[in-house]
C-alpha cells in the first residue's frame, strides 16, 4: 500500500486501466477479478484524492 501513496497521478490512472481491462478479459477467475476489483478501487480512490487536493488548490488560487 505505501507504494501506492507515491504513485503520480498518471500513473495510478494507467494501473487503475490496466485492472479494468484484466476484468473484461474472458480468462479470469472469480478470485482474480476480486483482487484486481480490489486494486482497481485503490487506484481509483488515489486518482480522486490527487484531483481532490488539485481542485482544492485551483479554488484557492482562484479566490486571490
Amino acid at each position: 500500500m505505501a507504494a501506492k501513496k507515491d504513485l503520480s497521478f498518471e500513473e495510478a490512472l494507467e494501473k487503475l486501466e490496466l485492472s479494468a481491462e484484466y476484468l473484461k478479459s474472458d480468462q479470469v477467475s472469480l478470485e482474480d477479478a476480486l483482487k484486481s476489483f480490489e486494486q482497481g478501487i485503490e487506484y481509483y480512490n488515489k486518482c480522486d484524492a490527487i484531483l481532490n487536493n488539485a481542485k482544492q488548490k485551483i479554488e484557492f488560487y482562484s479566490k486571490q
